[in-house]
């Protein structure tokens, strides 16, 4: 019997180590961590700690995402800088990608002026949500 467990120990060892030397594995952890850690900056924890604010709110018969105070959040302001938080990751890993390549190709030219147009929208969208929620 205690032989029968030591086997399926190692075996089971055997197949974690396996799994974790795989490199699918460590390009796929950074990267769900990365969009883990972009969810919580978001504010997931508050929208799941408080349910009652819906996806936007009607200031003066006007529908808003950002509700102009620092305390309240609402699903939709989620989503939205979850997108833009997401845009700034993927410009900065394409400005990386770029800067790996051996040549100045046209391959790389066209990752260069992307990366820039993603980072530059996803700098603005913060600002100006920013601008949004001091009111």
């Amino acid at each position: 019997m205690k032989r029968k467990l030591e086997e399926l120990y190692n075996r089971f060892v055997e197949s974690f180590n396996k799994f974790i030397s795989a490199r699918e594995f460590k390009v796929g952890l950074p990267l769900a961590v990365a969009l883990l850690v972009i969810i919580l900056m978001g504010g997931l924890l508050y929208c799941i700690s408080n349910p009652t604010v819906g996806p936007v709110i009607f200031i003066e018969g006007v529908a808003r995402v950002f509700i102009p105070d620092y305390m309240m959040q609402t699903s939709g302001e989620l989503f939205v800088m979850f997108t833009y938080y997401l845009m700034a990751l993927i410009g900065v890993m394409l400005y990386i990608m770029a800067g790996r390549e051996s040549s100045l190709g046209r391959k790389t030219k066209y990752m260069y002026i992307f990366s820039f147009i993603l980072l530059l929208i996803a700098f603005v969208g913060i600002l100006l949500a920013l601008q949004a929620k001091i009111g």
